[in-house]
């Protein structure tokens, strides 16, 4: 590390996430020529080419990429050092960047986040949605500090082993009716009277590998009709009348975009809930504000 600075890290995570030395100057309030140089010394000292110079800007390398990951690491490391040094005023601040699966997101991040900001308000808090795969992919890179996902198990270990986890909640899975379905005025549902009707399977990874996983454990085939990645399609399809669905995450109002109305069932015999998760990488301390931030999320969602 003989030669490299915060700074040039700094400049180099700027340059990574506008792509262009102008760009990243302009955010940085610098000159167009300091950047460039930082850049190059940078690069210099690391012995590798972290960026590969074209017309329209700047786009990492493979080593580039791996670069700005330790290069994000260690960034919030010094912003969590600073936060540390500050610990008798009981005040955070610094950049946090949480990343939600998306069906959790506009039903349980919204009381976190208000929560959250309002307890710490010198954290400059940002959010990102997206599927299991991709926010893994995200913690991975460095781009993200922690996400709330859901602990699928299929028999093995919930999350990669370059991650660790930390349970928040469960979610049990229940049926979702058309109003007027042959089966609205029953109670719960068994896979065996679902099997034959008509599916709307929310496809998301790894959710429809989950939802199916309850009827390969019954021996049963399901009737697809439609798949789907969107919660409120789902809702919608269902409401329509073209099938039933099977989800996890509720919402206090049981009804469709269009206005039009479901009713929901317990699945009889369910495996139990999923759990909600707040996942960073191992072997990585999380910062102060991200061990907050997880902290906010088991007092609201508890």
């Amino acid at each position: 590390m003989s030669g490299v600075t915060l700074k040039q890290l700094e400049y180099l995570i700027a340059a990574a996430e506008t792509g262009s030395v102008t760009a990243a100057a302009g955010r940085l309030y610098l000159s167009q020529s300091a950047v460039s140089t930082a850049l190059a010394d940078l690069e210099g000292a690391l012995g590798v080419q972290v960026f590969i110079r074209h017309a329209r800007g700047l786009s990492l390398t493979g080593v580039g990429q791996q670069v700005l990951a330790d290069a994000r690491r260690l960034v919030a490391g010094v912003d969590d050092l600073k936060n540390s040094a500050r610990e008798a005023s009981e005040s955070l601040s610094g950049r946090l960047m949480v990343g939600c699966y998306s069906t959790l997101a506009p039903i349980m991040l919204p009381r976190i986040i208000d929560s959250f900001t309002e307890h710490h308000p010198g954290v400059d808090l940002s959010f990102v949605e997206g599927s299991q795969l991709q926010l893994e992919e995200q913690l991975r890179n460095g781009s993200l500090d922690l996400a709330i996902l859901y602990g699928y198990d299929f028999n093995r270990p919930q999350f990669p082993r370059d991650f660790s986890s930390h349970v928040l909640a469960a979610t049990p899975p229940y049926v979702v009716l058309p109003e007027h379905h042959k089966f609205s005025d029953n109670g719960a549902l068994t896979l065996q009277q679902l099997a034959p009707e008509p599916l709307i399977l929310f496809d998301l990874p790894p959710g429809g590998d989950y939802f199916l996983s309850f009827f390969e454990a019954e021996g049963l085939d399901p009737n697809i009709r439609f798949r789907t990645t969107s919660f409120e399609m789902v809702r919608a399809l269902v409401a329509r009348g073209l099938g039933y669905s099977i989800l996890t995450q509720r919402t206090n109002i049981n009804m469709s975009y269009e206005g039009r109305g479901f009713v929901t069932k317990p699945l009889a015999g369910a495996p139990p809930g999923l759990n909600v998760c707040a996942v960073h990488l191992s072997g990585v301390r999380p910062t102060r504000r991200a061990t907050a931030f997880i902290d906010e999320c088991r007092g609201s969602l508890g």
